[in-house]
């Protein structure tokens, strides 16, 4: 079941033609056409109801179902240059955190900045495990950084969050690090 909530994110975040989906501009997807779309493309078989117990137990609430459950999205970290992800923009909590690798932290201090790279926006926590959890997926020396947010904020940064409470904003200027953290 991971291997195929991560094939999920493949095609709701990156490549939707990989399963021939009609993705409109928020990343909305018709479910019947994702579960089609799977089964037709890869070597998976999706239903709906593995689908549903995908989206229900996905332990980051990645995903997200219309009211009727007849479309599919991911929240956020889409590279589709179309899909204009929905954020609430509002002030954010003091403090968020970024999880990365003591690797990518040596390109950010080079270039000064937490950039978005391919992706709509930088993404942050207010709870420092989720940050863990996105610095430990890469399977390398992770670091969480704490970011001064209300800081940026209140110079003029904008921030949204998603519906599964994952902070965005377009770039983290390396001023507002103000920690380093190595272990959890």
């Amino acid at each position: 079941m991971n291997e195929l909530s991560k094939y999920l994110c493949l095609l709701l975040r990156h490549h939707p033609e990989k399963a021939e989906l009609d993705m409109d501009g928020h990343g909305w997807v018709s479910v019947e056409q994702l579960i089609e779309g799977v089964d037709r493309y890869s070597n998976y078989k999706l239903d709906r109801e593995l689908l549903e117990r995908i989206v229900a137990e996905d332990n980051k609430g990645r995903y997200r179902f219309d009211e009727n459950h007849e479309k599919i999205k991911c929240c956020q970290g889409h590279s589709v240059p179309w899909v204009e992800p929905e954020l609430d923009y509002c002030e954010p909590p003091e403090f968020l955190y970024h999880g990365t690798t003591t690797k990518a932290l040596e390109a950010i201090v080079e270039s000064k900045a937490i950039k978005k790279m391919k992706r709509h926006a930088v993404h942050m926590q207010a709870d420092i495990s989720k940050a863990w959890q996105s610095a430990e997926r890469w399977h390398k020396t992770p670091v969480v950084l704490k970011i001064a947010a209300s800081e940026m904020y209140r110079e003029g940064y904008r921030f949204g969050v998603t519906e599964n409470k994952v902070w965005c904003t377009e770039e983290v200027p390396v001023k507002y690090i103000c920690d380093k953290i190595y272990k959890k």
